[in-house]
């Protein structure tokens, strides 16, 4: 089985996007992976963030420019991230796709939208993913695991959405903390962050 891989962030290869288009081959096991719009493909993984509750520009156009040229009756999966803890904001954007599947005569297969992407930021948390069946990452888990036998079997499924298996209380107080050392690597104080202009 050929399947085509689209990484949709502006960061390319630097995102959190592409750390989890990693973990998906290795849940791919005998599939040909390709990058980029490959065709013909059996099945179309779009990979992107979440960028004002829909699609990124950069994209959106790249969708446009392929709405005709894939094989009618392509299976389309979509895996979308953001930095919100909950999942359910990445609904809109996988509508957004679904939609243009439609219109492109493409087939649904299912969406996963990831909430809390920032907590996949670093390698060494992504490696653990493809192994713990607990924890913080137990519901991503089951998110990507979910998506990778649909890809598979090669039909669709309910679309998931996932949230840390952490309190929001933590996530956001782990945001504070990493938004405040990086300003003060960028040789930022907290007076200046709080500086109202």
């Amino acid at each position: 089985m050929r399947v085509a891989f689209v990484n949709g962030s502006p960061r390319k290869e630097q995102g959190i996007t592409a750390r989890l288009l990693r973990v998906m081959e290795e849940r791919l096991p005998g599939c040909e992976i390709t990058r980029g719009w490959e065709e013909p493909c059996d099945a179309l993984l779009i990979a992107f963030p979440l960028y004002v509750d829909g699609i990124p520009s950069n994209l959106l156009r790249e969708l446009i420019a392929h709405e005709h040229s894939l094989k009618p009756g392509t299976r389309v999966y979509a895996l979308v991230n953001n930095g919100f803890y909950e999942g359910e904001q990445n609904a809109g954007a996988i509508s957004m796709l679904r939609n243009w599947c439609e219109r492109a005569g493409l087939v649904w297969g299912q969406g996963i939208g990831v909430g809390a992407g920032e907590i996949l930021k670093r390698e060494p948390i992504m490696a653990m993913a493809t192994v713990v069946a607990r924890g913080p990452l137990k519901k991503y888990n089951a998110a990507l695991n979910s998506l990778a036998g649909h890809i598979l079997a090669g039909e669709g499924g309910e679309d998931i959405y996932t949230n840390p298996g952490m309190p929001r209380a933590m996530y956001i107080f782990g945001g504070n903390i990493s938004f405040r050392a990086a300003a003060k690597k960028n040789g930022l104080s907290k007076r200046e962050i709080k500086h109202r202009l």
